[in-house]
């Protein structure tokens, strides 16, 4: 069985794709690349990883089309306006309706463990399918921003942002026009005086609330007492977002009373997270996905019960993709004390509400916008030292 590229240029109305390797890539899910006999198992690995990496690659390019399409059509946007829009349309949920509109599930070879599912659960599967094809459509145009952007917004995002606009409060609102992409071209005062009304409005998300503030107390201390070279901002953001991580993700892809899928596809990490570098740990962008952050705990020394709680969890865990039946039977019969034993080990209530669980994605994706601003900022080495070594810090009392 072969991909029909004919009918996938049809389909996303670019005649004259040339690189049909891409596409071939891109519609065919790991389910089918391991149930290939004729590949070996290095094949099969090289072949999802080369999958893996044009997902990655289109999520990143799905972000920046919609953040530069909003900052072009909506002057009247602040920075946490755009990012509040940006979550919003940058989802899982809206690249899956982008990919059922396109019919992926028709036109890509899935394995026989996903043909007979029914399409609900199966969103994350086609969310991250239509991320690699739009990663694969950059690279046909030789990384080429503008045409992969066209077709994103001409076919999805000037719809999307529209029934937003639409279904929300959020374009009633006449907010200032400083932006992200702005900061560049402000002089150094300016971006100075941006970057401190940034920081100022992401403390003041949280600083009222006290459940926060003492995650944040537990940040700090944690950052003073590891015994590292690091330095102690990058610490706490490799905390801030190891608690996101765990309290999000493990928790609840772990918990027996859930479902499985998405729990057999957050394990495949553990495989994963041996081939990522050591560096990856405090880096200074707290955007780490969950193989990196697991590696982060594998690699460094700071948590070595934790560290000894994830080894053991490798070694006894059933492979995610190769024996699904025995991993699912292995998860309901020890989620719940392998939750037990993680909160013992890291320290901290990884118990959230869906409030604070909001909460705490707004506040990392505002520093994470931050840290973009102060990359791009015209400012003194001097004025970015002062701001980041005052990130992800408690409310002074």
């Amino acid at each position: 069985m072969a991909i029909n590229i004919e009918a996938v240029k049809k389909a996303i109305a670019i005649p004259d794709f040339n690189e049909t390797r891409l596409l071939e890539i891109a519609l065919t899910h790991s389910s089918y690349i391991y149930e290939n006999s004729s590949l070996n198992r290095q094949q099969k690995d090289l072949q999802e990883r080369e999958y893996r990496r044009l997902a990655i690659l289109g999520d990143s390019i799905f972000g920046a089309v919609v953040i530069d399409y909003l900052h072009q059509n909506f002057q009247n946007f602040s920075q946490f306006k755009l990012t509040e829009c940006k979550s919003k349309l940058v989802s899982r949920e809206n690249a899956y309706e982008f990919a059922r509109k396109l019919n992926l599930r028709e036109l890509c070879l899935l394995g026989g463990s996903e043909k007979g599912k029914d399409v609900s659960e199966q969103k994350d599967l086609f969310a991250e399918m239509f991320e690699a094809l739009l990663g694969a459509i950059y690279l046909n145009f030789n990384r080429d921003f503008s045409p992969s952007r066209d077709w994103l917004v001409k076919h999805f995002i000037a719809n999307a942002v529209d029934t937003l606009l639409t279904d929300s409060s959020i374009g009633e609102q006449q907010l200032p026009a400083d932006s992200l992409l702005a900061v560049s071209n402000m002089n150094a005062d300016e971006a100075t005086e941006l970057l401190w009304q940034m920081k100022g409005e992401i403390d003041s998300l949280v600083n009222e609330n006290e459940e926060f503030q003492q995650l944040l107390t537990w940040v700090k201390q944690k950052s003073l007492s590891v015994d590292s070279s690091y330095k102690p901002r990058k610490v706490r953001a490799f905390y801030l977002v190891l608690i996101r991580i765990l309290g999000r993700a493990f928790a609840r892809n772990f918990d027996p009373t859930r479902g499985g899928a998405k729990a057999r596809q957050f394990a495949t990490n553990f495989s994963r997270a041996n081939d990522i570098a050591l560096d990856l740990a405090f880096n200074a962008n707290p955007n780490l996905s969950p193989a990196n952050v697991l590696a982060s705990i594998s690699a460094i020394n700071v948590e070595p019960e934790l560290k000894e709680l994830l080894q053991k969890l490798q070694a006894e865990m059933p492979d995610p993709k190769e024996e699904k039946d025995r991993f699912e039977t292995w998860r309901q019969a020890n989620g719940e004390n392998l939750l037990k034993e993680l909160r013992l080990a890291i320290g901290h209530n990884l118990q959230f509400s869906d409030k604070q669980k909001d909460l705490l994605k707004e506040y990392y994706d505002a520093n994470k916008l931050l840290l973009e601003c102060i990359g791009a900022a015209n400012v003194t080495s001097e004025v970015k030292e002062e701001i980041l070594e005052s990130l992800f810090l408690p409310k002074e009392s």
